[in-house]
């Protein structure tokens, strides 16, 4: 195992301790994504996806239940704190992608990927790597070098200046529209768009951040159907039923799919992976 693997496999051993994720990677590809590792005979259905595909503190995630629900073999490619980088910047998936029947590409948000303010690591999308001279040029009262996430760097935009925030954002749209077309279009086969609508995590608004329908709107002629899913609240009890997770994070697992979700998503998806016409609301 290189290093890198070595240091990617260690960084999901916190996540280990109460449930199993058996990291695993696929082809020659080294993205780590959620096992158990499957085979990768012909007639599969791939989920590309972020934490909530990933299914962190869930043992079934929506991929399991939607291979129950479907009696197809489904391939978890979910990638925990991921976003649109991890895979339009992977190219050794593809082939392993082109084997699949069909693809379901989760609407990630807009937040975790590199653009002309910021860059984010190129695994952990999550994170905040570096600033460019143009974003210092906007922010000039802003001290990058506090912030490891690239969350926490927004919420201080935003609060600095709401007004040159918006910029940001904008950027982040275009930036996303133009990531979301190179990944369809690397993409082979049938491909579903997944849209899963969560309320708000935080005061930046609601998941998946920064998009909307408009930037969905433009992707359709890259995809043969759309799947939203829109989740709402619960209590707190029911949120927690079905996660496995250590008490010191149970605020992390407020902030993740909840079982009734991950359930909702999956009958969402089944109810249209069988078809073949059109676009589904």
């Amino acid at each position: 195992m290189s290093n890198r693997l070595r240091d990617q496999v260690m960084s999901f051993d916190r996540y280990t301790d109460l449930l199993d994720y058996d990291p695993c990677t696929y082809g020659v590809s080294r993205t780590m994504f959620r096992g158990p590792a499957q085979p990768l005979e012909a007639g599969f259905t791939a989920v590309l996806g972020g934490s909530e595909a990933f299914g962190k503190y869930i043992e079934d995630p929506f991929s399991d239940r939607l291979g129950n629900l479907t009696h197809r073999r489904v391939i978890n490619f979910g990638v925990q704190n991921g976003s649109l980088d991890v895979f339009a910047q992977d190219a050794a998936l593809m082939p392993v992608l082109s084997q699949a029947d069909t693809v379901v590409v989760q609407a990630m948000g807009a937040a975790n990927i590199s653009n002309r303010f910021y860059s984010v690591h190129p695994r952990r999308n999550d994170r905040f790597l570096r600033h460019s001279i143009l974003m210092e040029t906007l922010f000039q009262d802003i001290d990058f070098s506090e912030f490891a996430f690239t969350r926490h760097m927004l919420c201080a935009l935003r609060d600095s200046s709401p007004e040159k925030f918006a910029i940001v954002t904008q950027e982040l749209a275009q930036a996303w529209i133009a990531r979301m077309r190179l990944l369809l279009t690397r993409v082979p086969g049938r491909k579903v768009l997944l849209w899963i609508e969560r309320p708000p995590q935080g005061p930046l608004g609601p998941e998946p951040l920064f998009v909307t329908v408009e930037m969905l709107q433009t992707l359709e002629p890259l995809i043969d159907n759309l799947v939203h899913c829109e989740i709402e609240e619960e209590t707190e009890d029911h949120h927690l039923a079905e996660l496995i997770f250590p008490e010191t994070e149970r605020a992390s697992a407020l902030a993740s799919l909840s079982g009734r979700a991950h359930e909702q998503v999956a009958r969402a998806l089944a109810r249209t992976i069988g078809r073949r016409d059109g676009l589904a609301a």
